[in-house]
């Protein structure tokens, strides 16, 4: 069996339609020297109605572990490629997005990271416009931490060597845990404080399907600030003052975005930044003290 050159993994539960378009757009790169390995944690096996030729081969496999971070690490475990490639199942990815990895990653050897652009899907139906997206059209790379979070879970790639060198995913961060996001960010965090450098491509592109509604939405956030404030927490409590500094920051930001968002009666944006900012100092005690990281959420229900 050829060894593929990029290993595409996808965590999934309960979502069988979202992750139909995912494959779909996997199929339609059309590049075969790569595989995509599905991380289910569905009730149920998904019973997809369409067929996913002409592309790279799909893997199926069972997480009885619950987390997203999980998923990944088992799909890390299993891959067979050099570099692994990350997407969600809410996301669909361009037609050259393997290519464009593919090309990057034989000129950036195995000491660095690549991430790439992320914009929104047309809403669906009574949806609002999806979260979690980076449309910077300028080539950038990082080299150290900063105060901002410059790896984003749905459009990545890294070596897979460096990845088992860095360590996993924490898996209790992350959908699917009490504190359900920023799984990614700690990665990219503890990638950049080991010396790695992180390319951010835009030609590296995927689409965040939008698809919730107004109050999912404002739930993803209040997730979204939980997991952000779980992470600084925990690398707070183990005595990195930086993190004391990005969380200050970050509050001060939420309190500007609700100002502003109130002042222009954005009653959508009021919901969804009140939530984060709730979320955020919940995580971020929660994680200080020690609580609130262990229990885990019944089912991997939001993902970015």
């Amino acid at each position: 069996m050829t060894t593929p050159r990029i290993s595409v993994l996808v965590a999934t539960a309960d979502r069988p339609q979202l992750l139909e378009g995912c494959l779909r757009s996997l199929a339609a790169t059309g590049f075969a020297a790569a595989e995509v390995l599905v991380m289910d944690q569905s009730r149920r096996v998904p019973r997809l109605r369409a067929e996913f030729q002409g592309g790279p081969a799909v893997r199926y496999l069972h997480c009885s572990r619950l987390g997203k971070s999980a998923a990944l690490n088992l799909g890390v475990e299993r891959a067979r490629a050099p570099w692994l490639a990350f997407t969600d199942d809410d996301c669909e990815v361009a037609s050259d997005w393997l290519e464009v990895i593919d090309r990057a990653a034989r000129d950036a050897g195995q000491d660095r990271v690549l991430t790439g652009r992320v914009v929104a899907g047309s809403p669906e139906g009574p949806s609002v416009k999806a979260p979690s997206l980076r449309e910077d059209g300028r080539e950038m790379t990082f080299t150290s931490p900063s105060f901002r979070d410059v790896l984003f879970g749905n459009n990545m790639a890294i070596p897979a060597a460096l990845l088992k060198r860095i360590g996993p995913f924490d898996e209790e961060l992350g959908p699917g845990t009490a504190a359900p996001a920023a799984e990614d960010n700690d990665l990219g965090y503890r990638l950049l404080r080991s010396g790695v450098a992180v390319s951010y491509l835009p030609s590296m592109l995927v689409t965040h399907r939008s698809w919730r509604t107004g109050p999912e939405q404002v739930s993803v956030f209040r997730g979204y600030g939980v997991g952000q404030g779980a992470f600084y927490g925990k690398h707070l409590r183990h005595g990195d003052l930086h993190m004391a500094a990005r969380m200050a920051r970050n509050v001060v930001d939420s309190g500007r975005d609700l100002g502003g968002a109130i002042l222009l009666g954005r009653r959508q944006d009021v919901l969804a930044t009140w939530a984060f900012a709730r979320g955020l100092l919940r995580g971020f005690v929660g994680a200080l003290s020690g609580n609130g990281r262990r229990a885990a959420l019944p089912r991997l229900r939001e993902q970015r």
